[in-house]
């Protein structure tokens, strides 16, 4: 093989090398402007832990992560007849 040859084939070698390059980093940037749905988040009122609205456990408009935390706040509040 003469000399010209090997740089014919090293240039084909490196253009297919970058156009590779470009055609990945294209479909990188497609796939990262993809729509990202948001999720109303809500906080416990017993640990403050921040948890998707649809999961919390709710009782008379106040949300808590589980019915653990639920029944533990409502066994911190001071009854009325004391």
């Amino acid at each position: 093989m003469g000399l010209k040859t090997i740089l014919f084939v090293l240039a084909i070698w490196g253009i297919y090398l970058i156009v590779r390059h470009l055609v990945r980093q294209r479909s990188t940037d497609q796939s990262a402007t993809r729509e990202v749905k948001s999720v109303e988040s809500v906080k416990c009122a017993h640990c403050g832990l921040h948890l998707p609205k649809t999961e919390a456990v709710v009782k008379k408009g106040v949300y808590f992560c589980s019915k653990e935390h639920l029944i533990a706040a409502e066994s911190d509040k001071p009854t009325d007849h004391e």
